[in-house]
């Protein structure tokens, strides 16, 4: 006596234990393991602009520094977002803003040279390593938006994310393509 086969249901498991599979691989993997996040992150303001500090701890300083060391150059990117609240309707985004961290050593030089898009100065060339991973993952006194576009009383949320990223080559045995989660800061200004 034969039993008639439903392939429908064998490809309905088959599905299934292959999301299953994609999901554990996937959040287990170190690029994926949340061991990085954003500490540090405050808001203030100076006398005309509203401000932020943040720094990212926990993520790969030693595969960093061996990929570095070869001479590839990794890049950091923030996102910083700024919304205003509004009840009962869709947040008003008011700022947008791509921050870029560049790491690259200089084999010749024997030099760390950071280059950090949001300021004006010419890179920093750093012979410590401990120095230049600490220019690398924080951010001091970005300017977000000038106070003059906030309103008195209002209710702002500031999102920021990370992404960590080689520039053009792949490192052997490196999670490239890393993120923080997003962070969420709610005030009333």
């Amino acid at each position: 006596m034969q039993f008639p086969i439903d392939h429908n249901a064998i490809m309905k498991r088959l599905h299934a234990g292959c999301l299953v599979f994609f999901v554990l691989i996937l959040t287990t993997s170190p690029a994926f393991s949340g061991d990085a996040e954003l500490t540090n992150l405050s808001v203030r303001n100076s006398n005309d602009q509203l401000q932020v500090d943040l720094m990212i701890k926990g993520i790969f300083a030693e595969e960093i520094k061996a990929a570095v060391s070869k001479g590839i150059p990794i890049s950091l990117t923030f996102l910083i977002l700024l919304y205003e609240v509004r009840d009962y309707w869709f947040d008003n985004k008011m700022v947008s803003k791509t921050v870029v961290h560049d790491i690259k050593f200089d084999v010749l030089k024997k030099e760390y040279r950071i280059r950090r898009s949001w300021e004006k100065k010419i890179p920093l060339d750093i012979k410590d390593f401990e120095k230049a991973q600490s220019l690398f993952f924080e951010i001091k006194e970005f300017d977000v938006i000038p106070l003059k576009r906030l309103k008195k009383g209002k209710h702002y949320q500031l999102r920021i994310k990370s992404e960590l990223s080689e520039n053009k080559v792949h490192f052997p045995g490196f999670p490239w393509e890393f993120g923080t989660d997003w962070y969420t800061i709610n005030f009333i200004y």
